[in-house]
């Protein structure tokens, strides 16, 4: 048997272990919680959105990339009127 197999093997067994503990449990004891929406980040909420841009090499060629970066979110937070830019981070 391959290592990959056994660990296939080795984790279906645990799985199955799980399973079986949780098999009988009495459903009337059980309380069911129901998930809360996940944020959405183009929603009518007020955001304060801050932007990190780095680059990371010392590349004269990769001067441009800070740059590119800096006017990509400029924009992308520009489009949001929901969205305030509080300030940019950045590593040059």
């Amino acid at each position: 048997m391959l290592e990959s197999e056994a660990n296939i093997s080795n984790k279906e067994l645990r799985r199955e272990k799980i399973r079986e503990r949780y098999k009988g449990s009495n459903s009337e004891l059980l309380e069911v919680i129901p998930g809360k929406k996940a944020a959405d980040f183009y929603d009518d909420v007020e955001r304060r959105v801050a932007v990190y841009v780095r680059v990371s090499t010392d590349n004269l060629q990769q001067t441009s990339s800070y740059e590119l970066q800096k006017n990509y979110y400029e924009e992308k937070v520009s489009k949001n009127p929901n969205w305030t830019l509080v300030g940019i981070y950045a590593d040059i």
